[in-house]
Order: structure tokens, then sequence, then C-alpha cells
């Protein structure tokens, strides 16, 4: 029997920001399809830890990343590895919408025409107008927009409304056919209506994607997630089925952040 790898093993993670140890040892796989939420107090390393994902971190002035994160087996700060390319992968979503002051519709094509496509074969192709307007659409049905903006796709992304920008930058990550999407504290700007839209979303979405998902919000984590990664000062605490890490804790710091007693 083969036994499946994981779709991102973490292993010995430690990252370093100038002589600040923001994550130590951190070991943990991450399967295919699945939503992992990361959860613990403000400053624990939660965002440091989704950003060595993507190597979002390489872009921070005095940051060192070592040990091995591999996605499909690879890792991803191999040498010659194109970081680039690790981000066409694994898409993110950042904690307040940020649409690029464009239209809806340029906030969606800008990748796809920038990147263009590599076909079954490996060749590398441009988007036509066609195909661009395929990959708007898509995206923006795949995010649960279109209904909503299909009528004025020629319009500033600034008029959307703060949930509305959340989705579009949602199908914006979509729109170069990503494997892998990171969530930031997606929904901390949102009202609880446009969370609750996002977190329909999430659901969705793991049927083709793996999910991270960093959240302060700790009922978040247990309506959407099917494992959850407690951090607390750069440590990865506990980590298991979100089910069990919620009710049958088996660390007392866990038991402690769950249960409220420590912030």
């Amino acid at each position: 029997m083969v036994i499946p790898i994981p779709k991102i093993e973490v292993q010995d993670l430690n990252v370093y920001f100038e002589k600040n140890h923001a994550l130590k040892n951190v070991d943990i796989n991450i399967e295919e399809k699945e939503i992992t939420a990361i959860i613990g107090p403000s400053g624990c390393g939660k965002s440091t830890f989704i950003r060595c994902v993507n190597r979002m971190n390489d872009l921070v002035l005095g940051c060192t990343v070592k040990g091995s994160v591999t996605v499909d087996g690879k890792d991803i700060y191999g040498k010659g590895v194109d970081a680039v390319e690790v981000r066409k992968r694994i898409g993110m979503v950042f904690q307040r919408p940020n649409p690029f002051p464009k239209s809806i519709f340029e906030n969606i094509a800008y990748a796809p025409r920038l990147h263009g496509f590599v076909d079954e074969e490996g060749k590398h192709h441009s988007y036509n107008k066609q195909q661009l307007k395929e990959v708007v659409e898509w995206s923006l049905k795949r995010a649960a927009l279109w209904e909503e903006v299909s009528d004025r796709l020629d319009k500033s992304a600034y008029n959307l409304s703060g949930g509305q920008q959340q989705r579009l930058c949602i199908a914006r990550a979509l729109a170069i056919k990503p494997e892998i999407i990171l969530f930031d504290e997606p929904c901390s700007a949102l009202d609880p209506i446009a969370t609750a839209k996002i977190e329909d979303l999430l659901i969705d979405l793991k049927k083709d994607y793996t999910v991270l998902i960093v959240t302060h919000n700790m009922q978040q984590a247990a309506r959407v997630a099917d494992r959850t990664a407690y951090f607390y000062l750069g440590e990865l605490i506990e980590f298991g089925e979100t089910k069990q890490i919620f009710e049958r804790p088996e660390k007392d710091l866990t038991e402690q952040y769950i249960t409220g007693r420590m912030g």
C-alpha cells in the first residue's frame, strides 16, 4: 500500500527577523484538499508561518528562514527554485481587501495577462481576449461574486463593499490557478454577513484546493477547519483534528487558550 505524501510538509522550520526568533522548530504536515486553521494569540507567529509557505517572508528585510517546506515532495526553498513560480502555485488573500486601483475586470485579468498559461504539453501561451474573458468569469463565479458584478465589470473595484472586495481578491488569487490558497485573517475587517459568505466559500473551495487560514476567531476555526494548529510564542503547541483540539486538547497551553484563561 502506497501512503500518499502530505500536500505540504514542514520540517524544523525556524524563522528569524534579525535577532528575533519568530518561529521555533516547527514540524507540521498539511493534507491536500482540507482546511487547516492556524490559531493563537497575537504575535505568536501565525502569519509568519503561512508566509513561509509561499515565500512571502523573502520580501522582508532581515528575515532568515531555516528548515524545509516541501510541496508535493519538493522543497520550495531548494536551490534554483523560483519564488515567483512558488507564489503562482500558492495564492494568498490578506487581512484587509486590497483590490488594485483598476476595474473589476482588470483586477482579475491582470495576473493571467502577465503570466499566461502552460498547456498539458508544458508549452507556454498568452491568453487571447476571449480566453481572458472566460478566466475572469470563471474566477468570479468560483468566488461567488459573478452574479453581483457581471453587469459592471468595467467599474472600479473600489465601488464594491468590503465583503465583495475580499471575494474579488479571492477571485484574483484563483485566476492564476493555484493549488494552495493561504488566508491571513480574511474576515477580520468584515461584518458577520460578509464573514458568513467567506466561510461558505472556503468550505466550497476545499473541494479543489488545499486551504490554510490564520484566524483569531476560534468559532470560525471550529466552523470551517478540518484540522487546527495552535501556536504560542513561535512554537507549534498542538495540531490535530479540529473537534479534538476544541473538545479534548492534549496540552495545558491549548486548553488555557481555548477556554479563554490565556490571552
